[in-house]
Formats: structure tokens, C-alpha cells, sequence
């Protein structure tokens, strides 16, 4: 193949990769409506068992494994992964191989002249031959670009491993909003097998109403206010199927499959009360300080920042480049063909300097900005578990009442029909107005008694641990403990300092207004006023 078809086939490919990057509004149109067929038809092909009864650890495992976020967020870690790899290979040398080949028309001579005043000296020479090949291999490294390039590979490290706690927290997310969507099914399900016989029986009774009005037996403000009632109680029963089928949408999208249909989920979960035992708030609060991985990922970004500011102190250092050069020609007229060149070049831009100096100020102060946001991120996190543990307390104060209601209403439907005789129409209305009444405090029952459920893997959720087992509490503390007595030094420091603060605090006080103020003899620290894990000891339990 010749010089010239070889250009005319690189043209070639080169405008058809040029053209094929082009695309047009109606392309992107075309493309999606393409990707809607197929995503509609992949869709439908996730689908379970008809009639399979899903367990609450099924549908957290079935979730886990076919959600597409988290697919998604695998997918990213793996190129994560990927560019660490990349940055790892950046610290090599520089090896360039190069085979050159120069043809002349003509001989490249050339004359010389003498200094002196005698004139040329002889006709034209030539030192090179009119075809010459040359072979280079060039080995070089940077010392600065391989610096940075360390550097680079410790911060694709640490992006992997923000990418890592973002795909646990949204695990952790994920086995919530799973909690919440399958304890919503199991009491509306529940709740529909409650009411499916008493709507019918609810429907049933307007014509009982319609005719003791015609008949006189009621007036007809009563007949008005019995429809009323029954009617007024089909809409609260009927909510309890449209929340069903919301909830039915909500859970099959949470397991990543097609959110149209119905889902059967086991609801013996709330034929019992749970008993759930919870450490001290002020012992989970300090879990979830360890535990949560936002915290993790803001520490690890912070430490990306360090790393900048490595880099930029790098960067304030000559560029030093050793570098091996070996040179191959067929030149006939070198006396050498071959020869290899070591050296050393060192280059500096002083005008850089300042830039850098810039640079690294703005990522130390980024740097001070990671602490100040992993602290605030901190008293967030502290804040949601107190309120995830109210919620507990109060949800579960909502359950007693409501058992108390639905047991009330029990008994009495009960002595109602025990005591049932021989009576008319209108004992049987309100007979049925008392088991709706019933049925109603029940299905409140089952929800708030789902709610309590909720609120429990709520707690779970803010600390961000799969259960509170003695097991994994022993562990925490001790490793509290153990964090402790290292940060001891600097808890001292930082109370002396507050102590110095309050003291100057009530001076001032004390100068402005006369009074005599008194600072407390412990001060209280960032970390609280009480030594809350130092009283736990994993063998001995509680002190």
C-alpha cells in the first residue's frame, strides 16, 4: 500500500468517527424512544412467583440485589477502581521508542570558507548520506511528575473508598425505605382482610335504612343520619385498599421490579408486640458518631485536601528530569552508529511560585472547612438519633393507646352480641355500626403497632448498624474507650481551654455589672459534661 492510499484511508476513518459523534435533537428522540420499548419490556420480565409470600429479610435481600441504584453505584465503584489502577501506572518512567526515516532529492552538501583572507578552501562536501534512518529510545523520569503522581494514587484510593461508604449508606437507606414500604403493605393487607366482608355488609344496610324510613320506623333526619355514617365509614375502609396498592407500587419499585401488580407479604410480624432493649441515647449517639458513613466520607474528602496541599508543595520544587538516550543511525558517514546519552536537567519557574503558594493556602483552607463540616455533620447526626428515639417512645405510646381503644371496643361488641336477643332492625344497625366502629381501632391497631417496627430500624438507620446485639455493643464501647484514651491529651487541652473561656466569660461579667460570678469547677467539654462510655465495661456490663 502506498503513501498516498494510506493518507486517503486515515481521512477516511477519521471523518467517519468525526461524523458518527454528530447527532441531531431527532437521533436523541429516536434513541429514547427505543430505550422505552426495551425498558418497558425488561421491566415486565421481573416478576415473582404468583402468590409467593415474601418474609420481610426476603424483600431486604431481594432489594439489595436488583435495586439499579446500586447497581449504578457498583458500576462507579469498579471505575473508581479503575482510575486508581490508572494513577498507580502514572508513577512509571517515560519510554519513548521512536524509528525515524529522512530521504533528501538531492545530496545534502554543503562548502565552508575559510577565516583568513585566502579565500574559499575546496569545492562542496557532503557528511550524510541522502536516505538516513534513525533509532531513538528515550528513557526519562520526573521526579516531580512522579511525586504527583503518588500523590494522585492515594487520592484514587481515597475516592474509592468515598464511593464505598456512599453504596453503604445507600444500602442502609435502601433496607429502611424497604422496612417502611413492607410494613405498610402488611397493614393495609391485613386491614383488607378485615374489611373485605364488612364493606360488603356496609353496602348492604342502605337498603335496610331506605326501607324503615318508607315503613315510618325511623324518621327521616335518622334514615339521613345512618347513611351518613355508613357512608362516611365505607370511605375510611376503602382508603385501606388504595393505601395497598400504593404501597404495593412503592415496595415492588423499591425491589427493582415493575411497580404494576399486587404483592403478597407475610404480616404474622403484627400478631406480636416487639420488645426491643436499647443502650443509653448518649452511648448511641457516640456509636452513630463511628458508625455513619457521611462521617467517613467527609474524613476521607478532608484527606483529599491534604493531599492537594502535598501537591502543591511538590510543585514548588525544581522539575529534575534524568533521562537515557540511545541513538541508533545507519548514517555511512558517522564514525559511531550507535551511542546512549545520560544526563540530568533541572528547570524552575519562579513565576509559578506564587500561584502555588495561592493554591495551597485555598486547600488548607478547605481543609479547616472538612473539619468545621464533619463536626456540623456530627450534631446533625446526634440530633436525628434523639429524634428517631422520641419517635420510638411516642409511637409506641400511640400503639398502647390504640390496643387500649380496640380492646375497649372487643369487649363491648362482645357483651353486645352475647347479650343479643330476639331484636328488630334497628339493634341489628347499630350491631354493624359497633363492628365497623371495631374493625376500624383494629386496622389503627396494626398500623401503629407496623409504625413501631419502623421506628426501630429508624433508630438502627441513624446509627447506621444492622442490629443493637450485646455482641456488637461490647465491641463499640471498647473501641470508644479505646479512641478515648487516645484523644485524651486533646480533651484535656480543650477543656482547659473552654475552663479559660468561661473564667474570662464571668470576669468580664463580673466588671461590667459588679456581681460576683462563679464558674462551674468542671467546665463542660465539646464532647458532653458526663464520661459516658468510661462507665461501661464490656465484662462486667454496667456499672
Amino acid at each position: 500500500m502506498s503513501g498516498r492510499t494510506c493518507q486517503l484511508v486515515a481521512l477516511g476513518v477519521l471523518a467517519a468517527v468525526i461524523s458518527g459523534g454528530c447527532k441531531t435533537a431527532q437521533d436523541y428522540r429516536d434513541e429514547r424512544a427505543e430505550y422505552a420499548v426495551k425498558h418497558f419490556e425488561f421491566a415486565r420480565y421481573r416478576e415473582m412467583m404468583e402468590g409467593q409470600k415474601l418474609s420481610l429479610k426476603e424483600c431486604i435481600s431481594m432489594a439489595l440485589d436488583n435495586n439499579l441504584e446500586l447497581k449504578v453505584m457498583g458500576i462507579e465503584e469498579e471505575v473508581a477502581k479503575e482510575m486508581r489502577t490508572a494513577e498507580m501506572l502514572g508513577m512509571l518512567p517515560e519510554l519513548n521508542i521512536s524509528d525515524s526515516f529522512t530521504g533528501r532529492s538531492n545530496t545534502p552538501a554543503s562548502s565552508s570558507k575559510k577565516v583568513a583572507d585566502s579565500g574559499m578552501t575546496y569545492g562542496y562536501s557532503t557528511s550524510q548520506d541522502r536516505n538516513v534512518n534513525y533509532f531513538n529510545v528515550d528513557l526519562a523520569l520526573s521526579v516531580v511528575d512522579f511525586g504527583l503522581a503518588y500523590f494522585n494514587t492515594q487520592q484514587a484510593r481515597d475516592r474509592v473508598m468515598i464511593r464505598e461508604q456512599r453504596t453503604r449508606r445507600a444500602r442502609q437507606n435502601l433496607t429502611f425505605d424497604v422496612v417502611k414500604a413492607y410494613f405498610q403493605v402488611a397493614a393495609a393487607q391485613r386491614a383488607i382482610k378485615i374489611t373485605t366482608g364488612l364493606l360488603e355488609d356496609c353496602r348492604s344496610r342502605y337498603q335496610l335504612i331506605e326501607k324503615l324510613s318508607k315503613s315510618r320506623s325511623i324518621t327521616p333526619f335518622r334514615a339521613f343520619d345512618e347513611t351518613k355514617r355508613f357512608v362516611e365509614m365505607e370511605k375510611r375502609l376503602t382508603n385501606y385498599i388504595r393505601s395497598y396498592e400504593n404501597s404495593c407500587v412503592e415496595l415492588r419499585s423499591l425491589l427493582g421490579m415493575h411497580p404494576g401488580g399486587k404483592i403478597l407479604v407475610d404480616d404474622a410480624y403484627l400478631n406480636q408486640v416487639p420488645k426491643f432493649e436499647f443502650p443509653e441515647i448518649e452511648l448511641m449517639e457516640q456509636i452513630a458518631l463511628l458508625e455513619r458513613p457521611e462521617l467517613y466520607e467527609i474524613d476521607m474528602q478532608k484527606h483529599v485536601n491534604v493531599l492537594e496541599c502535598r501537591k502543591e508543595i511538590v510543585k514548588m520544587f525544581p522539575n529534575v528530569r534524568l533521562f537515557y538516550d540511545f541513538v541508533n543511525s545507519n548514517n555511512s558517514f558517522l564514525y559511531h552508529a550507535s551511542w546512549y546519552e545520560l544526563g540530568i536537567r533541572a528547570a524552575y519557574n519562579l513565576l509559578k511560585l506564587p500561584q502555588h503558594i495561592k493554591q495551597y493556602q485555598a486547600y488548607s483552607a478547605q481543609v479547616d472547612a472538612e473539619e468545621t463540616r464533619t463536626f456540623s455533620l456530627a450534631i446533625g447526626i446526634m440530633a436525628q438519633v434523639r429524634i428517631a428515639h422520641a419517635n420510638l417512645i411516642s409511637v409506641k405510646e400511640r400503639y398502647e393507646i390504640d390496643n387500649k381503644v380496640y380492646t375497649a371496643y372487643s369487649k363491648n361488641l362482645k357483651w353486645a352480641l352475647a347479650s343479643k336477643k330476639l331484636t328488630g332492625d334497628l339493634s341489628n344497625l347499630e350491631l354493624d355500626h359497633m363492628r365497623l366502629a371495631t374493625a376500624e381501632t383494629e386496622i389503627e391497631r396494626l398500623m401503629s403497632l407496623g409504625n413501631v417496627y419502623v421506628a426501630y430500624f429508624r433508630i438502627l438507620n441513624c446509627i447506621g448498624i444492622k442490629d443493637l446485639d450485646v455482641g456488637n455493643l461490647n465491641a463499640l464501647r471498647a473501641e470508644l474507650v479505646a479512641a478515648r484514651q487516645r484523644a485524651a491529651e486533646e480533651l484535656g487541652k480543650a477543656a482547659d481551654e473552654n475552663k479559660a473561656k468561661l473564667e474570662k466569660a464571668a470576669a468580664d461579667a463580673k466588671n461590667a455589672s459588679g456581681d460576683d460570678f462563679k464558674v462551674a469547677e468542671k467546665p463542660v467539654s465539646a464532647f458532653g459534661d458526663i464520661d459516658f462510655i468510661a462507665i461501661y465495661d464490656a465484662d462486667a456490663g454496667k456499672k
